[in-house]
């Protein structure tokens, strides 16, 4: 059903040549002897309208404008003969349109209100909107109330990041302390009596309180209360704008001399704030705010209070922003404001459905607070005394400290300039359970050289990003690299908080964890791929830029990560040559050279039988070419004392390795036959069901031909089907049931993968599964075909069963090849692996399925070793592909021999 939206003509000469008192956009005025006649006009509120100005008294006859009514007639005060009606909102035209069309035809004339005697006539709806297109009328963008709410929930990504950048805001109003204050959570503990500063106030309560500059009335509204306000970012665009004049002059030191000027004038700080959104965190963070500030010129504050319900009220019209009312007072001061006299403070409370502080999300912040400023600024950079601390009185014994890490097995510093080239040390410090010695290296190093593809064109320009300073502590994950009892909790807080923060003139704006979430390195999908690789559960690190330098790094409106300029480019770009050349050559190798002093426990039994054939062989050869009974060098006094018991005891060696190379080949053997026939039952045991339906279809259709004196072509037809499908499902089986006598050979990987795809495209396309495989990708394998084809069949089946349930809506399976590493990732949205059979996956036995089998992946593991791959469950988000949310293996085949060795 159409809208009925009431709409008028109002006769308006734009130059005033009549007796009325019109303001054009404004007020509409009529003598009161028209009132009873135009009564009906405006009973319909609100309404729309366009203006028109008749050709008499030097008029041009054309329409010029629209507007909005809202409001009914009132008497003229002045002059009780007339009356005024007030309009809400008027937008003129670009273009006036004239009163007949470009065929001589009156607009109006199919207007069944239409009288040219009218000064105010109804017209229909769709003649204004096409009178307004014509006329190019301006509009305006306009935000609506609701607009405080997404800036609030949707674009201050946690209540955390909010309370931040309230803080942040504190240091860009010059403060040198700002104090954060939760009080009166229902999750914390409440068996303390505490000394609430605001117990009045509907909990939680959270305060935020500095000594900055304060805010004057203008700052208020003009900034504070303005969304996206330009006050500070007037600034940032100043530098940029002299930067590049500077620049182009070749006179970067006269803009060093504008920079100095800028943090002269703002107690030696450039603002951080850019979006002028960060204010708006007061919304997610609870329901009511009071502000309250000071200046040091004035002998009062200013008080705000603010009911953001007002602003998230559902209304079934828009609401625009400035239509609700926010009170600006002053009262006499309330709170010693400190030395300079001024500052502000924030009250939120009331909170909102869904957060709760409890313990854990206090401690976090804490930690968060503790971090804001960096452990090693860039020297290069002028720092301001800037300090911010959590205060919880429900928690007294808040840990103020982070804890202490473990000694890093390195450390990294380097400066970039602003050609990319690295001046840094790297420090290597094993601990004393690692019989390694320390070492160091430092040297300057041309970051461009790592990458020159990227770097094309541009070897000798700055770099987008300008200078920074990078500081690193890595460590291994595991023992004896890491021990005592503290291991388990460092290690997982690399696992939580891992990765590099950013730290702009000192504050920190990225924090490592949000890196790890993001990716913005692209560690986590290289680290999947290659598991040795350096990745941001190995790390803490920081980056340090100055805005004076890195003006072109900023912020998303969201605060996670960099918008994706030209200048983050060249920023990601560096920061990854540098680990990826610098340090995590030397992470790979120290690793490396620990391996090979300190070999691994032997578990395997082809591992052992080949370890007892090497023993063999040496005390065959003792037995030629060495005199046992003599025994010049004392290499046989353990075995015997006396040149008989030395040569009885040789012997006796010899035959003990003999037997045992021989039992460890039966038990090889042995374990490769079971493996191999479980891998049989499984394939076999997936496809007897379908082949049960077909035998029983082609029996019961063979018996229909056969009562029938005359073939039926048709039925005939559909045997040839059905005799097809078995075949095609007997095919299915065919390399794993040669497996066991299958040699190895040359192959492209893909092509066995793809017969597993293609042994499961029924299955997939009956439960609509969209499964993603470039088949333009493969590499080379010396292996068994069968065990390739029943390692993606054992991968295929899981998925395509536990993608079978009703609840999941996203059937998807993604089979990605790496060609560059030899390795294979496969991934589904299915429900993951189950937390309780995590630790056994590999092992016999394990399985969520029932009836139980849990062979399918033990099988796969054993396959895979076999031909010296590797399979790996991918656990931890970091390295997972983000687009998958079910199950995750990484296939490795990088040391799988890509030929037969001759």
């Amino acid at each position: 059903m159409t809208e009925r939206r009431p709409c008028l003509v109002l006769t308006q000469h734009r130059e005033n040549r009549s007796e009325y008192n019109d303001f054009i956009g404004k007020f509409y005025h009529f003598p009161a002897t028209s009132k009873k006649s135009y009564a009906s006009q405006f009973n319909e509120l609100p309404l729309e309208f366009v203006y028109y100005e008749p050709q008499a008294n030097g008029g041009k006859g054309e329409f010029f404008g629209y507007g909005i009514i809202e409001k009914e007639p009132f008497e003229d005060k002045q002059n009780p003969e007339h009356f005024f009606v007030e309009i809400a909102s008027f937008k003129p035209f670009g273009s006036p349109v004239p009163h007949k069309d470009e065929d001589g035809k009156l607009r109006e004339a199919d207007n069944p209100h239409y009288n040219y005697q009218n000064a105010v006539r109804k017209i229909p709806s769709k003649l204004l909107d096409e009178i307004c297109l014509d006329g190019n009328v301006q509009l305006n963008f306009t935000s609506d109330a609701h607009l405080i709410r997404v800036l609030g929930e949707q674009l201050i990504a946690s209540e955390k990041v909010g309370i931040l950048e309230l803080i942040k805001n504190a240091y860009d109003a010059h403060a040198t302390l700002c104090k954060v204050t939760i009080e009166n959570s229902d999750f914390l503990p409440q068996d303390t009596s505490p000394d609430y500063q605001f117990g009045d106030y509907e909990g939680p309560v959270i305060v935020i309180e500095d000594d900055g500059i304060g805010m004057d009335r203008n700052t208020i509204e003009k900034g504070w209360l303005r969304p996206a306000s330009t006050l500070k970012t007037n600034i940032k665009e100043r530098l940029k704008l002299e930067r590049a004049k500077a620049a182009e002059r070749g006179a970067l030191p006269q803009f060093e001399g504008i920079v100095a000027e800028i943090k002269r004038a703002n107690k030696g700080r450039i603002p951080l704030g850019e979006k002028g959104v960060g204010r708006f965190a007061t919304h997610r963070l609870g329901r009511f705010l009071e502000l309250t500030t000071k200046t040091a010129n004035n002998d009062y504050e200013f008080v705000l209070s603010i009911d953001w319900d007002q602003f998230d009220r559902y209304s079934d019209r828009g609401v625009d922003l400035s239509e609700i009312g926010v009170g600006l007072s002053r009262r006499p001061v309330s709170r010693d404001y400190g030395e300079s006299g001024s500052g502000t403070r924030i009250v939120i409370f009331g909170g909102r459905d869904g957060f709760r502080w409890d313990q854990e999300k206090v401690s976090d912040l804490s930690r968060s607070i503790n971090q804001l400023r960096s452990p090693n600024p860039n020297p290069k950079a002028a720092q301001s005394a800037f300090e911010a601390k959590l205060l919880v009185p429900q928690v007294p014994d808040l840990e103020d400290q982070a804890p202490s890490d473990p000694t890093p097995v390195f450390e990294f510093v380097g400066l970039v300039d602003d050609f990319g080239k690295l001046d840094y040390t790297l420090t290597f410090k094993p601990p004393k359970s690692v019989p390694m010695p320390e070492s160091e290296i430092s040297e300057v190093y041309d970051l461009k050289a790592a990458n020159k593809g990227f770097w094309r064109g541009r070897e000798n320009e700055r770099t987008e990003c300008g200078a920074f300073f990078l500081s690193l502590n890595v460590w291994y994950r595991v023992s004896p690299w890491i021990t005592g009892p503290d291991k388990d909790a460092f290690t997982k807080r690399l696992d939580r908080f891992g990765g590099i923060s950013i730290y702009r003139d000192g504050i920190n704006v990225f924090p490592a964890e949000w890196g790890a979430d993001v990716d913005w390195l692209r560690l986590s999908k290289e680290h999947i791929k290659k598991g040795k690789l350096l990745s941001y559960y190995n790390l803490f690190g920081n980056v340090e830029i100055d805005q004076a330098t890195n003006l072109a790094l900023t912020d998303k409106t969201n605060r996670e990560g960099m918008i994706e300029n030209e200048a983050n480019a060249d920023f990601v770009e560096l920061i990854r040559s540098v680990l990826k050349t610098v340090v995590e050559n030397q992470f790979i190798a120290k690793r490396d050279e620990y391996t090979s002093l300190t070999k691994d426990v032997v578990r395997t039994p082809s591992a052992l039988r080949d370890y007892a054939k090497q023993s063999l062989t040496i005390h065959k050869s003792i037995d030629t070419n060495y005199p046992v009974d003599e025994d010049p060098f004392a290499i046989l006094e353990t075995i015997g004392k006396t040149p008989e018991e030395r040569v009885d005891g040789h012997r006796n060696l010899t035959r003990s390795l003999r037997n045992l190379q021989q039992s460890l080949d039966l038990i090889t053997e042995q374990q490769e036959m079971l493996t191999e026939q479980a891998g049989y039952g499984l394939a076999i045991g997936a496809s007897i069901h379908e082949i049960n339906k077909i035998t029983t279809s082609f029996f019961y259709g063979i018996n229909e031909v056969l009562k029938k004196k005359t073939p039926d072509r048709e039925k005939l037809e559909q045997l040839k089907d059905t005799s097809s499908s078995l075949r095609n499902e007997l095919k299915r089986l065919s390399p794993v049931m040669a497996l066991r006598g299958e040699k190895r050979r040359e192959f492209p990987v893909i092509n066995a993968v793809g017969l597993a795809i293609d042994n499961y495209r029924s299955r997939l396309a009956k439960r609509d599964i969209t499964l993603d495989f470039d088949q333009t990708k493969s590499f080379d394998v010396y292996t068994r075909y069968g065990a390739v084809v029943q390692v993606f069949s054992n991968l295929l089946d899981n998925a395509c069963y536990w993608l079978e349930s009703e609840d999941i809506h996203r059937r998807r399976i993604s089979i990605q090849v790496d060609e560059e590493n030899r390795s294979i990732l496969f991934a589904d949205d299915g429900p993951g692996i189950h937390e309780a059979i995590l630790p056994h996956l590999f092992l016999a036995g394990y399985s969520m399925k029932v009836p139980r089998s849990g062979l399918g992946l033990y099988i796969s593991k054993h396959y895979m070793q076999d031909m010296k791959g590797d399979i790996l469950c991918l656990e931890s988000p970091k390295l997972r592909d983000g687009e998958f949310h079910g199950a995750q293996f990484m296939l490795d085949f990088n040391k799988v021999p890509k030929r037969k060795v001759i």
